[in-house]
């Protein structure tokens, strides 16, 4: 019995052992279409999306999808990832952004154009164990080309992906999903690092020491 407990032991520790890094996006709320509209995330306006991590991980990046006048480069903006919507700590992030097309329906109202950007912020090495976050943005900085001390809108690109969605801002905390569930008026954002996951060779190895330490059970004489 002691032998068999042993080699289970030993299939435990080559699980561990041989558990690989896989990096590449933890949780992804889906592609942007342009179409659907998007929600401002500065001027005391934030918005926080919940995500689900799968296996405990370390969150590096975040990238999500903004929408900004026409001409206008999208600085920085403040994030925190917490168990509830937002909560945890606000850090200001440096973006850096692609610009993938160019829509005026968000910013119609104010009688502009907007241009749309992947943005990417680092997130540093975030130690998130299996479980449902919020992400949280507000606080973007575009300068405005006529006054550069001062900021222009920024809007989160809302792309009606499966998080559940919420708005708080000087009017208030409020659902963005409103009656018609989770998904609906959520953003475009994606959260990216790596996880571990064991490869298949050792789960099989831990597995056949269960059923040998399971045989030696059954076969144990009774006293």
């Amino acid at each position: 019995m002691k032998k068999t407990i042993a080699v289970l032991c030993f299939a435990l520790v080559g699980v561990l052992a041989s558990a690989r890094a896989s990096a590449g996006t933890l949780y992804s709320n889906g592609p942007s279409n342009f179409e659907t509209g998007a929600y401002p995330i500065n001027f005391e306006v934030a918005i926080s999306d919940s995500f689900t991590i799968a296996a405990n991980s370390t969150a590096t990046s975040a990238t999500f999808v903004a929408w900004v006048f026409s001409g206008d480069t999208l600085s920085s903006v403040d994030w925190s990832i917490g168990s509830n919507p937002f909560a945890g700590t606000a850090t200001t992030a440096a973006t850096v952004g692609t610009l993938i097309g160019t829509n005026g329906s968000a910013c119609a109202s104010l009688q502009e154009t907007c241009d749309v950007f992947t943005e990417t912020i680092s997130l540093g090495s975030l130690e998130l164990t299996a479980g449902t976050y919020w992400f949280t943005l507000e606080n973007a900085v575009a300068p405005s080309p006529i006054n550069p001390s001062i900021s222009d809108p920024v809007f989160w690109d809302q792309n009606n992906g499966p998080s559940t969605a919420f708005e708080d801002s000087v009017e208030g905390f409020a659902s963005l999903n409103g009656a018609n569930g989770p998904g609906t008026n959520s953003e475009t954002f994606s959260i990216n690092g790596t996880s571990v996951v064991p490869e298949p060779s050792s789960l099989l190895l831990m597995g056949s020491g269960l059923l040998s330490l399971a045989g030696m059970m059954r076969r144990r004489p009774k006293a």
